[in-house]
């Protein structure tokens, strides 16, 4: 007997100005900048026409999520709904630094590369991003099954559920790192697959991307890249 396949186009939010200034944003609540709300419109216009099955759309509580669900639900004529356990990484006393610093001062990869346990005070570790996200993924496929949902969420907490989910490791999550509002395509079943990786092609000068069953090659990104372009927030 054939199992019901619940199909999630994973959309990262729009930019916020502390992608551009590569700052860590996990739980802090940042607004959609001015290009994050036109890459938004952009988004929800393309994903709309080239996949109206779509039957729900998702985001976490956070503004920036919620900003970019919301044009994408209205298209689809959808209600925008949080969901909880989507939010994005939290890394406690190192919220707001800039990558750079956590790399060099605070050797916060080398600490993630040594032990997935590792927490900042007051943060996460990868492997309870992981629990989270996985279980709101399996709440939501439950809901959803034989349906195809939008799930807008974060950079860093969606590669830490990909990484799990293809490769079955939450460390190093950079080589699943989405751009502002790429989406990609996971087919939940028993044996989880992706047939599109963060394609951009409702950005200027972007194109769609697809590659059946692992992530596309992300140029310069390595296994673990020293300094992940914007993999957080």
């Amino acid at each position: 007997m054939s199992i019901a396949q619940t199909t999630f186009y994973l959309i990262r939010h729009g930019e916020i100005d502390a992608n551009v200034d590569r700052r860590w944003h996990g739980s802090t609540d940042s607004d959609l900048n001015e290009n994050g709300r036109k890459q938004a419109e952009q988004m929800a216009i393309h994903v709309a026409s080239k996949h109206p099955e779509i039957a729900a759309v998702y985001h976490s509580h956070l503004q920036r999520t919620r900003d970019t669900a919301i044009p994408l639900a209205r298209r689809l004529n959808l209600k925008a709904e949080a969901e909880a356990g989507l939010q994005e990484y939290a890394v406690g006393q190192l919220e707001d630094l800039f990558i750079e610093e956590l790399i060099t001062k605070h050797s916060f990869f080398e600490e993630l590369a040594a032990d997935q346990d590792f927490a900042p005070d007051g943060g996460e570790s990868p492997k309870e991003v992981c629990a989270r996200m996985i279980g709101a993924l399996t709440r939501l496929a439950e809901r959803h099954s034989g349906e195809a949902i939008a799930i807008v969420g974060h950079g860093a907490a969606m590669g830490i559920a990909l990484a799990h989910l293809l490769e079955n490791r939450v460390f190093p999550f950079h080589d699943y790192h989405m751009e502002n509002t790429g989406y990609s395509r996971l087919i939940w079943s028993s044996e989880p697959r992706l047939d599109i990786f963060n394609a951009c092609g409702h950005l200027p000068g972007e194109e769609d991307s697809t590659r059946e069953g692992k992530p596309l090659s992300l140029g310069s990104l390595a296994r673990f890249s020293p300094t992940p372009p914007n993999s957080a927030s």
